[in-house]
Parts: C-alpha cells; sequence; structure tokens
C-alpha cells in the first residue's frame, strides 16, 4: 500500500509493510515487514493445519479438495514450502526487519478451513484457545510445529527472522513459549534470534514492564486490544458501532505499551489496521517517541 492510500501518517514512525496486506502494494518506503502466519494460512493454505493428524475424519469431499492443494505432497511438506517461498517472495532489500507473528487465529475461523470439523466448539472464542495456551495443547502442538519449522526454514537461508508471540497472557505464558520455543531449535538469543509478544489484551499492556524481561519488544494488536478492552465482539455486526479504536481506554493502553518498550530501550510496533480511519489514534501515535507503524488499509 502507498501513503496516499494511507492519507498522513505520523511523520516520526517508521512505516511497515505487512503480509498478506489488504492492499495490492506496499509502502515505498517501509523499513520492515510484518508477517501475520494467520492470514496466509487463511489465504493460501486452506486447510487446517492439524489436518495431516485426521486424514481418517474427512469427508469425501474434503479429502478430494486437500489433495488438488498438495499435489503430492505431504499436508506438513506443502504447509513449510508454500509459507517458506510466499515470505520469501515479500521480503524487499529495505526491510531492516522481518517479524513473523505466529498464529492467533481462533476456533471459529480454523473451523472454516478444510478440515474445520477438528476444531472444538467453544461458547467465546475471541477469548478462547489462542496463542501461547493453543500452542502449548496437545491437541494442537503440531501446528506450532509446523510454524517453527516455517521460520527455522527461513532462517536457515539467511533470513533474520524475528518471531511475534500472540496472546501472552501471564508471565508463566512468557516463560512457557520461551521453553517451547528453545524445543523447536528456536531458542531466543542464539544467532540473534529475538522473540516479541503482542499485546491483544489490557493484561499484557499493564504488564509490559515484567514481560518485556521475557521478550526483545512488542507488538500492540489495535484490533484485537480493541476488542477486549472494550469487550465488544468484532464478529457481532449488531455491535459494530461500539468497536472504536479511537477509545480513551484503548489510547492510554497504546500509550502505556509505548512507553514501557521506550524504558526498557526494546522495539514498539503498532498495529492497526484502516488506520486513516482514525484521527484520534494518528494523533495519539504522533505524541509518541520511537514506534514502528503498521497501518494496514
Amino acid at each position: 500500500m502507498s501513503q496516499s492510500h494511507q492519507g498522513k501518517i505520523p511523520a516520526n514512525a517508521l512505516l511497515g509493510d505487512v503480509l498478506p496486506s489488504p492492499a495490492s502494494t506496499y509502502i515505498d518506503s517501509a523499513s520492515h515487514l510484518f508477517v501475520s502466519l494467520s492470514e496466509l494460512v487463511k489465504e493460501n493454505i486452506s486447510y487446517h493445519p492439524e489436518i495431516g493428524q485426521h486424514l481418517n475424519t474427512l469427508s469425501d469431499t474434503d479429502k478430494v479438495n486437500l489433495d488438488s492443494l498438495l499435489n503430492g505432497q505431504t499436508v506438513d511438506e506443502h504447509f513449510v514450502s508454500t509459507l517458506v517461498c510466499l515470505i520469501e517472495a515479500a521480503i524487499k532489500p529495505q526491510h531492516q526487519h522481518v517479524r513473523i507473528c505466529l498464529s492467533d487465529t481462533d476456533s471459529y475461523s480454523y473451523s472454516a478451513l478444510i478440515g474445520g470439523n477438528i476444531e472444538n466448539t467453544e461458547i467465546n472464542p475471541a477469548m478462547g484457545l489462542r496463542g501461547v495456551a493453543r500452542f502449548a495443547s496437545n491437541e494442537y502442538q503440531h501446528s506450532f510445529e509446523l510454524e517453527c519449522k516455517v521460520i527455522a526454514a527461513l532462517r536457515d537461508k539467511g533470513v533474520d527472522v524475528e518471531i511475534v508471540v500472540p496472546f501472552v497472557r501471564s508471565l508463566s505464558d512468557a516463560a512457557l513459549i520461551i521453553d517451547h520455543l528453545a524445543i523447536q531449535r528456536l531458542p531466543r538469543g542464539l544467532n540473534g534470534l529475538k522473540v516479541l509478544y503482542c499485546c491483544d489484551a489490557p493484561a499484557a499492556v499493564l504488564m509490559a514492564d515484567r514481560l518485556l524481561q521475557y521478550f526483545d519488544g512488542l507488538v500492540v494488536n489495535t484490533s484485537n486490544l480493541t476488542q477486549l478492552t472494550l469487550g465488544v465482539d468484532q464478529q457481532n455486526e449488531s455491535l459494530n458501532s461500539l468497536f472504536n479504536p479511537e477509545h480513551d481506554a484503548v489510547l492510554m493502553l497504546i500509550s502505556q505499551a509505548v512507553k514501557s518498550a521506550n524504558n526498557a530501550n526494546k522495539p514498539c510496533v503498532v498495529y492497526c489496521q484502516n488506520l486513516a480511519q482514525y484521527p484520534k489514534v494518528k494523533a495519539n501515535l504522533a505524541e509518541l517517541d520511537q514506534i514502528q507503524v503498521l497501518a494496514a488499509i
């Protein structure tokens, strides 16, 4: 996406690209790339990452659809190679940082994929088994391993990938994910590997000073933070008018997250979809120091 598409972005921000991009082009001056594995899986994989463990449960239609996607590869081979190729192709010479966010998809979205019947039904998936809780569960550990293989493959190719961990809710989550990454041969600090975490819920902001002892920076996911701060389900169209990233509580949390990262001398990335539509968010970001902005249309 070009800057002209976004409207005026705070001059103090280091702009970044998002993959997959909601627009067909990228920011000319982008200094970093943020990769959402969740969105890549939904747009380019189309099947549930755990499907290879449950092939006997698929319907005949799902089996046909899956075979046409795999084109002779195993599920694991196709998943890893497809994502590695997509991410490699999106990296530009000006990208000083390439950050890959592990999947933050909820069970509702996963259930829409081929083989989505694997998912357990949750009453409130937005607040359900996501992020670290999902990665550490026995049911979905293989998905986590596949995502780690994508990152490891890119790093083996010489791409200095940084990892972003979504839905870190507590200090025990922080310690748990660092251990799990090390088991997948992605120990924080080895060969310069950096691990950041996402502020998806208010707890992740309020605990930032302590959480940053485990991580090398943070990412503010404005969409998730707004949903969980205001208690507004984004999937509920009747509540659309209540979903407001410009709410004072959300702006206060964004400011606190940035200041905590600055105090720790670690990077803070603010990801705000449709930023051009939120002048109060832009004004708030303009008052903050040392931020990197992802402003997806």
